[in-house]
């Protein structure tokens, strides 16, 4: 049986992107910047999201189809359903197992959603 490494990320718009390795808190490292970008544009916010997802899965030599698991919270459960379909752009193949939790409020009132992705990645590809 082959064994596979487990990366955890978290993520919100463009204000804190954090990737941990599971096994190991020696690899997790944090990237911050400023503030959250497009207020009030959840396509955006999402977009964003996608991206910043997509730079880390990257860095550890993975890629949206090795995504297993994401739990999307939402200020806005209808705008987000209205715009969606952003999502598709990134995730192209079989969607991973999700979850969709309407909040209150996300940690800064500008962002209308965060995305908490979990892949799994063979450790022949890992970086």
């Amino acid at each position: 049986m082959k064994r596979m490494n487990v990366i955890y990320m978290i993520f919100g718009v463009a204000s804190t992107l954090l990737l941990a390795q599971a096994a190991s808190a020696a690899s997790n490292y944090l990237v911050t910047e400023s503030a959250p970008v497009y207020p009030g544009d959840m396509r955006a916010q999402i977009r964003q999201v996608c991206e910043n997802i997509g730079r880390a899965l990257r860095s550890v030599g993975a890629d949206f189809s090795d995504v297993v698991k994401t739990t999307t919270f939402t200020t806005d459960v209808d705008e987000y359903h209205r715009v969606s379909d952003e999502r598709f752009k990134y995730f192209k193949r079989d969607l991973p197992t999700s979850a969709l939790i309407g909040v209150k409020r996300l940690a800064d009132p500008d962002l209308m959603i965060e995305i908490e992705a979990m892949a799994v990645i063979p450790t022949d590809r890992a970086k």
